[in-house]
């Protein structure tokens, strides 16, 4: 699956924000309530969705093709110019299956909270 460049900045905000969220709220020390703990597994899920498509999208990130037409003395030619990003090292597409895998072990650990801490 290929991504536009812009498909791919969106998907990639979304995902390194919730990994931001998720860092910033283990260095804050989050109070580990059961009214809280929904809130956040909330917030979590479309960095998991984010982080999932960003995976499976692999190294080809396409930009959008331009079509220009050249005269030349024999006729008319059209020249159609597809260009795109090929992602130098494919370790960014492990590093997204890896967010991907913590968001999913830290949305699972707050349900448990939800479900089993007694307020």
């Amino acid at each position: 699956m290929a991504l536009s460049i812009i498909e791919f900045a969106v998907y990639g905000f979304v995902a390194y924000s919730s990994i931001l969220m998720l860092i910033i709220s283990t260095i804050r020390t989050a109070e580990l309530g059961k009214a809280l703990s929904i809130i956040r597994a909330i917030y979590m899920i479309p960095g998991v969705i984010c982080s999932s498509v960003l995976a499976n999208a692999g190294v080809e990130i396409t930009m959008p093709s331009q079509t220009s037409v050249l005269i030349a003395a024999s006729g008319n030619m059209t020249e159609t110019i597809s260009s795109s990003i090929t992602l130098v090292n494919p370790a960014w597409i492990t590093l997204h299956y890896l967010f991907m895998a913590i968001l999913i072990i830290y949305v699972i650990s707050q349900m448990i909270i939800l479900f089993t801490k007694i307020e």
